[in-house]
């Protein structure tokens, strides 16, 4: 009866979700050639040598750090609403449902808001080119849920073409679980694929540059450290020869309290009749070598590479002319591209897949572009025509108390229909038409 229940109740989708749960006893799943095995990472190692691993290089590499987590922050905080058409074919918010509910909190893991399992996923695509959740339903609570699956915890296995036919993914028990694709309840989205399968992140392009910042790094500690710390020495006259060798020890054992844990450094050392502090203007030092803007050279090369602006991150300086116009190209070009992968992701399993076909998900983008508080409200006021906000819902966000009489939109005498065409006008227009 359980069997005949599923089929009398369930959709096929519903039911293809179910049976892919079941676990397949794999011996083995080949690791993706950007991951590495789990017993052999060392979470207390200091070594550099983790960076050859794809998510090494976002924890170890400061300018793939901050290019990466700039573009997860501000995709993750936009609204992901859900949408459906109506009969006339526009666009209406859906607040209620499968697909909504799942939007809303995509995960029930511990901690793990909407915003953090976004982030998780865009950080997945930009560090190993690939990402991908499992869809579950739970019978207990009656909803779908999404649960991510590490990059190097499945692998994918293609067809002569390149194309993928399915997916091996590994969970917290050790065992495999194979699922031939398409299948509604593996949400993924991948790359570039080679002919093997595997995909090629833009962090394997940039290893060769980093690795040579990270050789750069290391000869810049080696002078700092091994250099002269001081561009100055103390001058003695040859006419004034030392009196003796053990006066000469004293004099030099003195200027090692000057320096770090000897007890007097900051102060300056008392010198004898004749000595001189003289200083070498011609000595090489670490400053020389220009290290910074170095550094901020590959750090922008770096957001060249993930297409962003180095003015965006801070990498450069922009202007009070231009900062609104590289505002603009952020959101309208730059972070679009990884934008409409992750909606076109979602929405081409997920709403056949929750039994919502005519849904969609679609990102508020607006919601980062709207400009100030006040620029808000002069285009509001302006496309309206009239004032749009009432006295109560003012008051609102202000968090102060409403008012009798507040709940009634209050239009000014001098604009009509026909009349004075915004708020702001102020009459001048009505009045330069009548000639007064």
């Amino acid at each position: 009866m359980g069997l005949l229940t599923d089929w009398l109740t369930r959709s096929p989708a519903m039911l293809a979700i179910k049976t892919a749960q079941q676990p397949d006893p794999a011996p083995t799943m080949p690791p993706p050639a950007s991951s590495i095995p789990d017993d052999t990472i060392t979470w207390t190692t200091t070594s550099l040598d983790w960076t050859a691993d794809a998510y090494g290089t976002y924890c170890r590499e400061y300018a793939v750090r901050i290019v990466v987590d700039f573009i997860t922050r501000n995709i993750a905080s936009l609204p992901f609403k859900v949408y459906e058409k109506d009969d006339a074919g526009d666009p209406r918010e859906v607040h209620d449902g499968a697909l909504a509910d799942l939007m809303a909190r995509p995960s029930r893991v511990a901690g793990m808001s909407r915003y953090r399992f976004i982030a998780a996923l865009l950080r997945d695509m930009l560090i190993d080119d690939r990402w991908l959740c499992r869809l579950t339903y739970e019978d207990r609570s009656g909803r779908f849920e999404l649960r991510r699956i590490p990059p190097d915890k499945w692998a994918m296995h293609v067809n002569g073409l390149g194309e993928p036919v399915s997916v091996r993914i590994g969970d917290t028990t050790g065992m495999r679980v194979t699922v031939r694709l398409p299948d509604p309840s593996v949400v993924m989205d991948v790359g570039y694929l080679d002919e093997l399968g595997q995909c090629s992140p833009i962090v394997d392009v940039l290893r060769p540059l980093l690795a040579e910042a990270r050789a750069m790094e290391d000869y810049r500690k080696k002078l700092a450290s091994n250099g002269a710390q001081v561009p100055a020495y103390v001058y003695r006259p040859k006419e004034m020869p030392w009196e003796t060798q053990e006066d000469y020890d004293a004099f030099t054992q003195s200027l090692r309290a000057y320096s770090k844990g000897g007890g007097s450094e900051g102060m300056w050392p008392t010198l004898k009749d004749g000595m001189e502090i003289r200083t070498l203007d011609n000595l090489f030092k670490p400053v020389d070598m220009n290290d910074l803007e170095a550094r901020d050279r590959i750090s922008i090369a770096v957001a060249n590479a993930f297409q962003i602006s180095p003015e965006n991150l801070g990498l450069r300086e922009g202007t009070n002319s231009n900062i609104a116009a590289y505002k603009e190209k952020l959101w309208n070009v730059e972070l679009m591209p990884y934008l409409v992968a992750l909606e076109e992701a979602l929405n081409l399993t997920l709403p056949d897949a929750v039994g919502e076909p005519d849904h969609y998900i679609k990102a508020n983008i607006d919601a980062k572009l709207r400009g100030t508080m006040s620029e808000q409200y002069q285009a509001l006021s302006t496309a309206t025509g009239r004032p749009f906000m009432t006295t109560n819902q003012a008051r609102r966000i202000l968090d102060m108390p409403a008012i009798d009489g507040g709940d009634e939109l209050i239009t000014p005498l001098n604009v009509l229909a026909g009349g004075q065409p915004s708020p702001q006008d102020g009459g001048r227009t009505q009045n330069a038409q009548q000639g007064t």
